[in-house]
């Protein structure tokens, strides 16, 4: 009986089964030295998800084992796996590989595999994809071989992948079950689509806020490639996606040769896919637009990306309503896709190479035509963020200068040695012009994603357009003077100063004693006049250690370019004392984040990354389930990110609301803003009220206008001007009036009757660049983006909008900064 069962449940088996050489093409001889997945694995292709530690491995084998490749790390992942890239050419060209980069003659194919982690029929086609080249002979691989360079990268977003891949596995038996509600085909929150913070690859190319995106950049702008393609999954009951996609709906920074050869290598995909039977679609679902997606940012730097999508398989075989989809069938469906990349490429080799060679040139060309210069921007006042910008542009091969000479345009005075220069003349004037773009009126008002990302903008700088080429200089940074006394009573140092959030976390975390001002003073030192501002940090030396103040003030200003400053009196001539009521004492914070089911997990990561990385504040990461246990009074703050909180009980919103009225420091934002306005209205006066809409107020339309009017409805990203009040706490360290929100979403918050909550404002004529509806406008016009209300003796912060958007939004991150620090301060302001 036992052996007729396993008998049985081996027949099952085999069903889904499959062999190396059903994938491979009949017409290739492979070399049987070479060895296969399943020889260093232990598994057939598609029997089970690999690790990305498997494939690593088989790929570090395949190369030590042919002439043909080479492995190169290129980085590492938060986690610590490694990214790595696969070099295949013929053994000649591998010889003299370095100088294949610059060689006008080779065709450089880069194909990518499972940007989100929970894509995963790609990373694992990756590895057939290179015994394919490595092991395979034929007339047509030689060929391409001896003109080419294929560059793989295997699995872009390793520790995504491995959370998916540990998911799906440890819930797979002998036998796959199809059903979608099968814990096979679930995953945890937030899933293995997000790297290790939890953000999107895949809209990072442009931004570069992650380490692996930043590694991959070097290796993109090194090795130039003429064509890229980039493997992801879609819904399981699609069928399979390649570009073109939407026309209307490219960007315009796309020059027409591109999208003509777009659709030249679509016919080599629809043939591969035409001869297995296998349905496909293009120009639907699906656009071009935004450059930080990685089959658009290839398009400004006259490559050609390509943009693949599988329907999804999830934990290996999923019965769906267009019939079942297995992970065997995806990873057919992406090898097949590579290959015709690579033949289709080969086939326009000559086009691709003159089509490389003219993009820069025309782009200096364009950009010599232009009536102005290039761009100025504005660091006198953050050291830090010029050296990111600098870093930033570098990393994107765009060059820049800093001014040797004061310049005033439009009546504002960009310094010298603290301003940068950005010229258009230069082979990266597209993505330049990509970067300060303004547009807000486009040919299709559908976007797939955000419609606008304006540096100056998302940074918070100052910039302008210059005529000619200023008088500029090499970058360089002033140096950090720290000034010490005998006998100082205090140390003190400006919250704009370097990355003072993070150098007043060092010196928290070493419990040495804090306070904030609320006024300014100034003091003479060394001849010059030094001006503390509201939100100056001040280090009393009273019942201190003194010595390890000063070995502190030492590593401030090393680690985190913070300039302190001895103070030798109490009494300042100019502002106030020392024992001023306008000082206040600052208290360690201890942070909850909500996360989990629900939650928008990208902008829970994002939350995270900033305190993680940019403050060195570690966050408790705690689900609904924890919060219902947990006592509040153990922490200062909660962050509510945004998404939906219905599951909360009763007795939890209770819970939160007696939190806040001893203390507790509520920050909220997008829909959990708006729940805590229902929630929480109670110890609100100015209660939100809505209007009623009555029958005859309801019309009809046509079905045929619904995607329209979901355009006009949806706000997939566009930038507002807004209003700051730089006398509000939560500003400190904030030096522009004018500043800019990236609005994602619908959400609106309720305005406050209190004339002295809202610290932030959007301007009456709002939309500063990207696509925004006009009903959607008007909304959003004046609209109040930032409300911070006390309530018994605590606070609720409430953003109308995430303020550390994609880790890029510097210009209005320090609003969250100082929402976990300085919330204290706010004090209750309500005249009656």
């Amino acid at each position: 009986m036992l052996f007729k069962l396993t008998l049985l449940l081996l027949i099952n088996f085999s069903v889904q089964a499959v062999i190396l050489e059903d994938y491979l093409p009949k017409d290739t001889r492979y070399d049987t030295s070479i060895p296969t997945p399943k020889a260093v694995t232990g598994m057939e292709v598609g029997q089970r998800h690999y690790r990305h530690d498997q494939i690593v491995q088989y790929l570090s084998i395949l190369a030590s084992s042919s002439s043909r490749a080479r492995l190169m790390d290129y980085g590492m992942t938060n986690e610590g796996r490694r990214l790595v890239l696969l070099f295949i050419s013929s053994d000649k060209n591998m010889e003299k590989l370095p100088e294949l980069a610059t060689d006008e003659n080779i065709l450089r194919v880069w194909n990518g595999f499972s940007v989100h982690g929970n894509e995963a029929s790609g990373a694992n086609a990756s590895i057939l994809y290179a015994y394919h080249l490595v092991a395979g002979h034929s007339q047509k691989i030689d060929e391409i071989l001896n003109e080419t360079l294929i560059i793989i990268d295997p699995t872009i977003n390793p520790d995504g992948y491995d959370r998916f891949v540990t998911d799906v596995n440890s819930m797979r038996g002998i036998i796959d079950n199809t059903d979608k509600n099968d814990s096979s085909h679930k995953e945890q929150s937030p899933n293995g689509r997000t790297n290790h913070y939890w953000f999107d690859l895949n809209r990072d190319w442009l931004l570069l806020s992650q380490i692996e995106s930043r590694a991959r950049i070097k290796q993109f702008h090194q090795w130039q490639p003429h064509v890229l393609d980039d493997h992801h999954e879609m819904g399981s009951d699609k069928t399979f996606f390649f570009q073109p996609g939407v026309p209307e709906r490219t960007n315009p920074l796309i020059p027409q040769k591109n999208i003509e050869l777009t659709n030249k290598l679509g016919k080599f995909h629809a043939q591969t896919l035409s001869e297995k039977g296998m349905s496909f679609y293009t120009k639907e679902s699906y656009d071009d637009f935004y450059p930080g997606k990685g089959s658009t940012y290839p398009d400004l730097h006259g490559s050609v990306g390509i943009l693949f999508e599988q329907a999804s398989a999830k934990g290996g075989s999923l019965k769906t309503v267009e019939g079942m989809r297995t992970l065997i069938e995806g990873i057919d469906n992406q090898l097949r896709t590579a290959i015709s990349t690579l033949t289709g490429a080969y086939e326009l080799k000559s086009e691709l190479l003159n089509y490389k060679r003219s993009f820069f040139q025309k782009a200096i060309s364009n950009a010599n035509k232009q009536n102005f210069g290039g761009y100025v921007l504005d660091f006198e006042n953050d050291s830090i963020k010029a050296q990111k910008m600098a870093d930033y542009l570098s990393l994107h091969n765009i060059k820049a200068s800093m001014l040797s000479k004061d310049q005033t345009i439009n009546k504002h005075t960009y310094k010298a040695h603290s301003s940068l220069y950005i010229p258009l003349s230069q082979p990266q004037y597209t993505l330049i012009t990509s970067l300060f773009s303004t547009e807000t009126s486009f040919k299709d008002n559908t976007f797939y994603d955000v419609s606008s990302w304006n540096i100056g903008m998302a940074w918070g700088i100052s910039y302008a357009k210059v005529k000619s080429d200023p008088e500029l200089e090499d970058i360089n940074w002033k140096e950090i003077n720290n000034h010490y006394a005998k006998n100082a009573i205090a140390y003190a140092f400006n919250w704009d100063d370097g990355n003072a959030a993070a150098a007043l976390n060092f010196l928290q975390q070493r419990d040495i004693a804090t306070k904030v001002i609320s006024k300014s003073f100034s003091i003479k030192t060394n001849g010059k006049t030094i001006v503390f501002r509201p939100g100056a940090i001040i280090i009393p030396t009273q019942n201190q250690d003194e010595a390890k103040i000063l070995s502190a003030i030492a590593n401030i200003s090393e680690f985190f370019q913070v300039s302190s400053y001895a103070l030798s009196t109490g009494l300042n001539s100019v502002g106030i004392d020392l024992g001023s009521p306008a000082i206040t004492s600052l208290t360690k914070p201890k942070v909850l984040l909500l996360i989990g089911k629900d939650i928008n997990s990208y902008q829970a990561g994002s939350i995270w990354h900033l305190f993680d990385t940019e403050v060195g504040l570690p966050l408790s990461k705690i689900n609904k389930q924890q919060l219902k246990a947990i006592d509040l009074h153990d922490y200062s703050h909660l962050i509510l990110p945004s998404g939906s909180y219905k599951a909360l009980s009763e007795k939890v919103e209770e819970k939160i609301v007696a939190w806040i009225k001893q203390g507790g420091q509520l920050i909220t934002l997008q829909k959990s803003a708006q729940w805590a306005e229902k929630k929480i209205q109670k110890l609100i006066k100015e209660a939100a009220t809505k209007t009623d809409v009555s029958a005859q107020q309801i019309e009809t339309k046509t079905y045929a206008e619904f995607e329209l009017d979901l355009a006009k409805n949806t706000i997939g990203g566009a930038i507002i001007a807004a209003n700051a009040d730089l006398t509000h706490p939560l500003s400190y360290g904030m030096h522009q009036k004018k500043q800019y929100a990236l609005i994602k979403g619908n959400t609106l918050l309720t305005p406050s009757l209190n004339w002295y909550t809202t610290p932030l404002r959007a301007d009456k004529s709002a939309l500063a660049a990207g696509y925004m509806s006009t009903e959607k406008l008007k909304e959003f016009n004046n609209a109040s983006l930032i409300i911070a209300e006390k309530m018994g003796q605590g606070t609720v912060i409430k953003f109308g909008f995430n303020p550390t958007f994609r880790g890029f939004w510097l210009g209005t991150q320090r609003w969250l900064i100082n929402a976990v620090y300085f919330s204290s301060l706010i004090k209750k302001t309500k005249i009656n």
